[in-house]
């Protein structure tokens, strides 16, 4: 079963354009909060994220990813493809 995946973005944000390119590129299927100059959802982002208000912000079932260098790390240290599939919300 595949794991829930939330994604916190700004339309024009560079790193959220890039974290969603990996997941897009890796099949995923992702739930995409764009929260463009809504300060009430970025206080909500912020209090799930513990106080990260960067963006994006990324979430794999329950656990907090963090954003798109922390995503990528992941990849690169071969423990992304692993969440994506054991991590369901």
């Amino acid at each position: 079963m595949a794991a829930n995946v939330e994604i916190y973005t700004w339309s024009s944000c560079p790193f959220c354009i890039r974290a969603k390119a990996l997941l897009t590129q890796k099949g995923v299927e992702f739930t995409e909060y764009c929260i463009d100059g809504d300060d009430l959802a970025r206080e909500q982002m912020a209090q799930r994220a513990n106080g990260r208000r960067t963006l994006p912000q990324i979430f794999i079932g329950d656990r907090h990813i963090g954003g798109c260098d922390d995503l990528y790390s992941l990849e690169s240290q071969n423990k992304l493809d692993s969440l994506l599939q054991n991590s369901v919300a």
